[in-house]
């Protein structure tokens, strides 16, 4: 007997073809969201590593000055710093205790969760704070890290 190749069908059904695009789609999904993860990650590890270079130009700038923090936020090394900070402009900031000049607070949100930021400030305390506390520093109603229910805060 001979079969006609003529008749026989060559190719893909479309419910295989609609079968394999959803398999790929899903796949291509968990990628991008495990990637989208790990740059944000990255982002927080840009933050605090910025954040903590503040430490050390902090107290540099105590010794030059006659022991005062006053003019540390306006310095070309916090503002280099904190342009470097992948955070909205609104979202990061540096403030010193006025008018002593005794202490100095930097903080930044966070961008894998939203509602932490992580916080610097003159005593050497690198803390991540809640959003709202961060708002305290922008604001200038605070120049340090220790905010209600952060332990290990170096008085």
């Amino acid at each position: 007997m001979i079969i006609n190749t003529c008749f026989m069908k060559k190719g893909f059904t479309l419910i295989e073809l609609l079968v394999v695009i959803t398999i790929i789609t899903l796949l291509a999904s968990v990628v991008l969201y495990n990637v989208a993860q790990y740059i944000n990650k990255g982002r927080d590890a840009t933050i605090k590593g910025n954040l903590a270079i503040l430490v050390t130009a902090g107290e540099l700038w105590y010794n030059k000055s006659d022991s005062s923090y006053a003019g540390f936020c306006g310095s070309d090394t916090v503002l280099n710093a904190l342009s470097r900070v992948p955070s909205a402009e609104a979202d990061k900031d540096c403030n010193v205790k006025t008018p002593e000049g005794t202490a100095w607070a930097a903080c930044a949100r966070e961008f894998v969760d939203n509602s932490k930021a992580y916080c610097v400030d003159s005593k050497g305390n690198q803390k991540e704070v809640n959003n709202l506390d961060c708002l305290n520093i922008i604001n200038g109603i605070s120049a340090n890290c220790c905010f209600a229910g952060i332990t290990n805060c170096i008085p």
